[in-house]
């Protein structure tokens, strides 16, 4: 078998893996409320929301990997299901994580390297493009949950100090759209999707 025979054969044995995103449901609804999302429907989301907000950005990041890292987020859950942001189970979530993109990255022996980079890049926050893609991995869920009355909130029963929490990633990078969550915040709590607490 010529190299490119192989190169061809791994990389569609691995787009066929991926199909298996779309079978990965998260915590939250879309915005009509009547089903949870998929993590694949949540990665193109981010892409499309990383492009459409570059144009907000106060400073220069490189698009074209910022894209590449929304689409490889959230490849992991795979093998270990979606994790809420809000759950007692994070704490093993990360080896587990590790281990589903080890298994991945050896169906692409040529691309391995640079996916797991992208990954570890993602988890560590350590560029401006992992940063930005984590500004909206947080948005993202934030809206639907405001979209949906807070479906998942209310079942979860998450308090207002978490998403408090979790929304700091925008504080520095986006201050206009972290104004406007702490706005919407409040909102929440008043309407008692969140937990006041």
């Amino acid at each position: 078998m010529k190299t490119s025979d192989a190169k061809l054969e791994s990389t569609l044995k691995f787009l066929l893996e991926m199909d298996k995103l779309k079978t990965v449901e998260r915590h939250v609804y879309i915005q009509q409320g009547q089903r949870r999302e998929n993590s694949a429907e949540h990665s193109w989301h981010i892409a499309l929301a990383i492009w459409l907000l570059k144009d907000f950005a106060g400073h220069d990041f490189n698009l074209g990997h910022a894209l590449k890292l929304a689409l490889i987020h959230d490849i992991c859950e795979i093998d270990t299901g979606d994790i809420s942001a809000f759950s007692d189970e994070r704490q093993e979530k990360l080896a587990n994580e590790k281990r589903c993109m080890e298994r991945l990255a050896r169906i692409l022996p040529e691309e391995n390297t640079e996916l797991m980079a992208l990954w570890t890049e993602y988890v560590t926050n350590s560029s401006i493009e992992s940063q930005w893609v984590k500004v909206a991995d947080r948005l993202l869920p934030f809206l639907l949950n405001m979209a949906s009355e807070g479906k998942a909130w209310k079942k979860q029963q998450v308090r207002k100090s978490q998403v408090l929490a979790i929304n700091q990633v925008s504080k520095e990078l986006f201050p206009e759209l972290h104004h406007w969550v702490l706005q919407q915040i409040d909102i929440a709590t008043e309407k008692a999707w969140l937990i006041d607490a």
